[in-house]
């Protein structure tokens, strides 16, 4: 009896290991296939150069590293002594030409045609002041495009050796953003360029006026000198506004919400057009890239959407986007895998993060399940 009791216990524990086992077994299989579709990235986040269009000492900084940021907060200010003097010379533009054509409805007098000989004269050594600024922004233009074509070279350089596998994708991503830095200043220089020969039209067409109201004086004003007059009047008005456009370059602001990452300068430090006086995160357009191998790219495709976890954020889940699928294989980067998977060759994908973007913060690790 005693043998058949022993027996019977010895097959129900049998059974009982049998079960345990075929439960763990599945259980691990289930897990594994699960584990398959888990890939993990690192948050990033583009950034954005505050930079100057005008040249001059940074009067103030109004913001700190880490500072949040909506669009149009001011940032830095930048102190240009001459532009806030081409804005006052236009004010004083516009009160001569009321006078001018006030006294041309009035009635000339010979110390009033002595007084537009004087203002003629002002004119001419403004043409020449124009002038001498539109060589000067010529040369910086001339600079900007042998710099560029010079970094333009460098990074075609450095592609070439990347390719054949003589360079890094690190050195490739510098030379890139050189290029980027000195094609904003190229642009720059051109923008200043355009400005100053607007400038200098400006000034040629205010020479041509003044002489012509002063030719007008002496011979005696008709109703198209006084219309002539109304014309200056409102060139010399267009000038102001230009002048005040100019000015407010002065103002840099934020382009995007964010968070200033850096700032560059300090206050009292002098930049010039292009530079970078503070970086900016745009925390709007986070995303997280991963690498896949061949095998998953049949379960993936644009705008699927995917779940992210964080262990920096607790018992929450985060929704995200495929926006990017790289079409070209690569090796596994290295700084994130073993030395076994380097071997391996992968796909770059990049996932947008959708939500809970105020808590989400560039450089937390992410698992991002593509199943």
């Amino acid at each position: 009896m005693n043998k058949k009791r022993i027996l019977k216990f010895a097959i129900l524990f049998m059974v009982l290991i049998l079960s345990f086992s075929v439960f763990f077994i599945v259980k691990s299989l289930k897990d594994k296939q699960s584990d398959e579709f888990v890939y993990s990235g690192t948050a990033e986040a583009d950034t954005i150069n505050i930079t100057s269009e005008t040249s001059g000492k940074i009067g103030d900084i109004k913001m700190k590293e880490g500072s949040k940021v909506k669009i149009g907060d001011l940032v830095a200010v930048i102190s240009s002594t001459e532009t806030e003097v081409n804005l006052q010379n236009s004010e004083i533009s516009i009160k001569n030409a009321e006078n001018e054509l006030g006294k041309i409805k009035d009635g000339n007098r010979i110390e009033e045609i002595k007084a537009q000989q004087a203002l003629v004269e002002q004119a001419q050594a403004a043409v020449k002041q124009g002038d001498a600024n539109v060589n000067s922004s010529k040369n910086n233009l001339n600079a900007a495009k042998t710099n560029y074509d010079y970094k333009k070279k460098l990074y075609d350089d450095t592609v070439t050796l990347y390719n054949n596998g003589s360079e890094s994708k690190y050195k490739v991503d510098a030379a890139k953003n050189d290029l980027d830095n000195v094609s904003t200043t190229l642009n720059n220089a051109k923008s200043t360029l355009d400005i100053s020969q607007a400038q200098l039209n400006n000034y040629q067409a205010q020479l041509s006026a003044s002489s012509e109201k002063l030719n007008l004086l002496v011979n005696g004003a008709t109703e198209r000198d006084k219309n002539t007059a109304q014309y200056n009047l409102d060139k010399a008005q267009n000038s102001y506004e230009l002048s005040k456009i100019q000015l407010d370059k002065n103002n840099l602001v934020s382009a995007v919400d964010g968070t200033i990452q850096t700032i560059n300068f300090k206050k009292g430090e002098y930049v010039t057009p292009g530079t970078a006086i503070a970086t900016l995160i745009d925390t709007n357009n986070v995303w997280v890239k991963i690498y896949v191998p061949e095998s998953m790219l049949p379960n993936i495709k644009l705008n699927k959407n995917v779940i992210l976890k964080s262990d920096f954020i607790k018992n929450k889940t985060v929704k995200g986007k495929i926006t990017y699928i790289s079409p070209d294989a690569e090796f596994t980067p290295m700084n994130i895998v073993t030395k076994k998977d380097r071997m391996k060759i992968v796909y770059a994908v990049k996932i947008q993060i959708l939500d809970n973007l105020d808590i989400v913060k560039p450089g937390m690790l992410f698992d991002v399940n593509l199943k």
